[in-house]
């Protein structure tokens, strides 16, 4: 009876922890930050959490679940509606699909993962906004943005990595 139920709590923190990190991340990016020309140069964190996840955690990140969370960004931020839905939904499914290819391999490998699918959500996210605006926009802040988060990526990374790790370790220890 006790290992069931600490079974099922170690599920439920397993489960419940990327949605928590990646909400924690999208907070932490829309914080108003009162310097200028900062705004532009926010690292993609919710990007990296549904790339990171796709990867390492895809049962806990479903394609709901990355929709969801990019819709929320685009309510919260003002933009057009559902661009970071469907951006977060191609990343979380292309990541998944192409798990083969980057699991398992060095990290240098995955960065390179990182910065290819990332090129192409910021391309997709700044043509999905310009076409849904009606109107040009200046690429240069997404490319700012971009090679922002392609920086920090690493460390982030490592972060989100920790961050799941501890959680879930710490359930499984108490569970024995």
């Amino acid at each position: 009876m006790t290992g069931s139920l600490f079974q099922r709590v170690d599920y439920l923190a397993r489960a419940v922890t990327p949605a928590v990190i990646l909400l924690l991340l999208i907070l932490l990016n829309a914080l108003p930050l009162h310097v200028p020309y900062v705004s532009s140069a926010t690292p993609l964190l919710p990007l990296m959490a549904v790339f990171h996840f796709g990867l390492f955690r895809p049962q806990y990140l479903p394609n709901w679940l990355a929709l969801l969370f990019g819709l929320l960004i685009d309510v919260i931020s003002g933009g057009p509606l559902a661009v970071n839905g469907l951006v977060f939904l191609c990343v979380r499914y292309f990541v998944e699909a192409n798990q083969r290819f980057l699991i398992d391999k060095p990290f240098l490998f995955i960065w390179f993962g990182y910065a290819l699918v990332s090129a192409g959500a910021v391309a997709a996210t700044w043509a999905l906004s310009a076409l849904l605006m009606w109107h040009a926009i200046d690429p240069r802040p997404a490319i700012f943005q971009y090679l922002m988060s392609l920086a920090c990526y690493p460390v982030v990374s490592w972060i989100i990595g920790r961050s799941y790790n501890r959680v879930t370790a710490g359930r499984a220890a108490r569970a024995n």
